[in-house]
């Protein structure tokens, strides 16, 4: 994946630039799909619902390569959070739900749970309200990938343990650099 890597990683590049400045947004364009999913919970559709849902997953999607394909930017780094440890512990579900979907066959499991329910809701006529577990499951997971590379340096299920062994405690992030 060198196309992937060079698209991100360059830092020379204009277009990186902005690819990773887009990236950023992942979480404002995640609360603006989920805004405009819940108002077609409702029937209220048109161009501007359409075009959040639109422009919100496109970023959401270049959010996604950013964080499989680039390195901690400084930005990233900026964002990690203080008692990052602690909270890699917490919010282990969540990490879980990362690593779990990271194969290409449980990919295609994810992408089956979330269309269903929108197939069934445009072919069958159901309410649109049926794809609220589908929706809730798309949030988690994208949430689940942008704190996934915040936390991976912690992530207990980034490291084998040596085959099982004992688990040991994420170690406490740097909070000021060594003179």
């Amino acid at each position: 994946m060198a196309i992937m890597d060079n698209t991100f990683n360059n830092d020379e590049s204009r277009f990186s630039r902005l690819l990773t400045t887009i990236a950023h947004l992942m979480l404002y364009a995640l609360a603006a799909v989920m805004a405009a999913r819940v108002a077609t919970y409702f029937d209220y559709t048109g161009t501007i619902v359409e075009l959040t849902l639109l422009i919100g997953n496109i970023v959401l999607i270049i959010g996604l390569i950013h964080n499989d394909f680039q390195r901690l930017c400084v930005q990233c780094m900026r964002e990690v959070p203080a008692d990052a440890g602690p909270r890699a512990q917490r919010q282990q579900r969540l990490l879980w739900l990362r690593h779990w979907a990271s194969t290409p066959p449980r990919i295609l499991i994810v992408l089956a749970i979330i269309s269903v329910p929108v197939f069934l809701v445009h072919s069958v006529g159901l309410p649109r309200v049926v794809s609220l577990p589908a929706d809730a499951l798309w949030a988690a997971f994208m949430y689940s990938i942008w704190l996934h590379h915040r936390l991976r340096p912690w992530c207990p299920y980034c490291r084998d343990w040596d085959q099982d062994g004992a688990p040991e405690p994420s170690p406490d992030p740097v909070t000021k650099a060594a003179l």
